[in-house]
């Protein structure tokens, strides 16, 4: 399975390092995900991150990044939820049971948030493919949980930066070594 990273809502001093170490251990594709943030602090992150990732980097807000950085694409959800007048590129989208038929074609691959109720049901109405990665990963065995559904990937967040603390540490080893464990139950 794939595994794709969304960034912390918040910006952080050591998060560039942190985002190329996770490159450098086989994350596949990065979500940067800053609601409400201004872009020039968007345009920062990426200028500290390796230019080797842009083709694995895709961004949730401030679309006009993917074409000024040759990034990946973009990222659809509540949010935003139209594409660009015009836009050709690739995508990916947030969903729900109700519209994952609708976008699970369409996309490069879309987000379905898992608990069990929707994991059992989106098994039985067969809405699981290769281009739907679980979202709200909580631990080890919701991940390989999704590998037994045959889910394409799996989106972490919270799971990874709820082991680190933004304002007391600067040693991010632990954090590094915390996802190389998550990628490995994914493969």
């Amino acid at each position: 399975m794939k595994v794709a990273v969304i960034t912390s809502p918040h910006f952080f001093v050591e998060e560039n390092a942190i985002l190329n170490a996770m490159f450098e251990e086989g994350l596949n594709t990065l979500h940067i995900r800053k609601p409400d943030s201004e872009p020039i602090f968007c345009e920062r992150l990426l200028t500290l991150l390796d230019h080797k990732w842009y083709d694995r980097i895709i961004v949730n807000d401030h679309f006009y990044l993917k074409n000024e950085y040759n990034l990946k694409g973009i990222h659809l959800s509540s949010r935003n939820p139209e594409l660009p007048r015009g836009y050709k590129g690739f995508y990916t989208r947030s969903c729900d049971l109700y519209n994952i038929d609708e976008w699970k074609d369409k996309c490069g691959y879309v987000f379905l948030d898992i608990n069990p109720a929707v994991l059992h049901r989106a098994q039985a109405d067969h809405h699981i493919s290769r281009n739907v990665y679980a979202k709200d990963i909580r631990s080890i065995d919701d991940i390989l949980l999704a590998k037994e559904y045959g889910f394409g990937g799996v989106v972490l967040e919270d799971i990874i930066w709820d082991q680190f603390d933004f304002h007391e540490s600067s040693n991010y080893k632990d954090l590094v070594d915390w996802f190389r464990e998550l990628k490995k139950a994914a493969e």
